[in-house]
């Protein structure tokens, strides 16, 4: 009898939507670009589609959306390149951030360290959300920063940042700010004109798209140095030959996500819930994250008492995916960082489990599931005795 496969690790990737996969096919074929015959005049109005479609839904300007290879390059962009523009003009790098980003964020400004330059990262609450008047006192204390840069859904417990606060905070310095909107965009509606923000950057596998292609929104009049040399593709702010295809699958993903929003939000409100509230009748657990200031997509439990990749690794063999953490650091022995940072014993940190729900997700999926954890778990309490 074959294993029944439960994939409940949307926050590390999603499964490609047909229709993506579809509208990818017209384009494989497509030209360079840059190349100005019929054929690269061809490829260049579907590039410029797919960003026309990307900058309607986010409220920007067409020139705004620079493609690249995803979130981790946009970060690593944004918070190098700013740090760049500042050392070409003699001035130290001067960077305020949080304890809980993701790690293509904090690995990024230990090497605006390493160049010399400063980083001071604001914590956060119990439930992980930082205080927007932390910005201001930093601010006050050590002096105008060259950015602000802040997740805007944690890819770990799924809290929301209060990012209108802190924008409107950095504006009254003049501060730039960077969002990390990777687990935001395609689940919660964002307006970056009404945002205010200078710089945004997400990935097309986290909305159904496909990998390998992201978008990095960058202000109109913004500094910022290129880290991509060459050519003078995507204003200049990107060197190499666009992926076509892979710019018309996010923005068709993108499409599919705003199309589905609403409907999607209450479904997985009701998914969570489920889970949520059956997981607490059988063990010793506690929901990591915010009650209210939390997308549907996010549970991260700890499951006191219980070593958790011992019970990570008993949920793969019964067929669940799941995770203990972001993917890109699942080769860590470490306890997580953002659990950590919300006050969570080292203990507790490595009972934790990430549990993420997407388009696939269904409620008999969530109840095969919660009986398997409840077996998983009277095994591994049978064992301790």
């Amino acid at each position: 009898m074959q294993k029944r496969l439960v994939y409940l690790d949307y926050n590390s990737t999603t499964p490609i939507s047909d229709e993506v996969a579809e509208e990818m096919l017209k384009y494989l074929s497509a030209g360079n670009p840059s190349s100005p015959h019929w054929s690269g005049r061809e490829a260049r109005e579907y590039l410029d589609s797919a960003r026309e479609k990307i900058a309607k839904i986010l409220q920007a300007n067409l020139h705004e959306i620079v493609f690249n290879s995803g979130a981790t390059e946009g970060n690593n962009n944004v918070i190098k390149g700013i740090a760049f523009y500042e050392i070409k003009r003699n001035r130290t790098p001067y960077i305020v951030s949080t304890k809980v980003e993701h790690s293509s964020v904090l690995r990024p400004l230990n090497f605006v360290v390493e160049l010399g330059g400063k980083v001071e990262l604001v914590n956060v609450d119990k439930y992980g959300i930082p205080d927007p008047d932390e910005f201001k006192k930093i601010i006050r204390k050590n002096g105008k920063p060259s950015l602000i840069s802040v997740i805007h859904v944690n890819n770990e417990t799924g809290v929301i940042s209060p990012l209108e606060e802190i924008v409107k905070i950095a504006k009254e310095y003049d501060v730039p700010v960077h969002i990390d909107i990777t687990q935001s965009v395609g689940k919660i509606r964002i307006n970056l004109k009404e945002l205010k923000v200078d710089f945004a950057t997400f990935s097309g596998h986290k909305i159904y798209g496909p990998k390998g292609i992201g978008v990095m929104y960058v202000r109109i009049g913004s500094p910022l140095e290129p880290l991509m040399h060459g050519g003078r593709q995507e204003d200049g702010l990107r060197a190499g030959t666009q992926n076509v295809a892979g710019a018309a699958g996010i923005a068709k993903a993108l499409e599919l996500c705003e199309k589905e929003m609403e409907q999607e939000i209450r479904r997985l409100r009701k998914i969570q819930s489920v889970f949520e509230n059956e997981i607490q009748k059988i063990w010793d657990v506690k929901i990591n994250g915010h009650p209210e200031f939390r997308t549907p997509t996010t549970s991260n439990i700890t499951f006191r008492g219980i070593e958790g990749e011992t019970f990570l690794i008993n949920l793969d063999l019964e067929g669940i995916a799941a995770s203990m953490g972001s993917a890109c650091s699942a080769e860590s022995k470490t306890p997580s960082h953002v659990l950590l940072a919300m006050g969570l014993s080292e203990d507790d940190a490595k009972s934790s489990i990430r549990f993420s729900f997407g388009r696939f997700t269904t409620e008999d999926e969530i109840y095969y599931t919660i009986e398997k954890i409840k077996e998983i778990l009277s095994r591994m309490k049978s064992r301790t005795k």
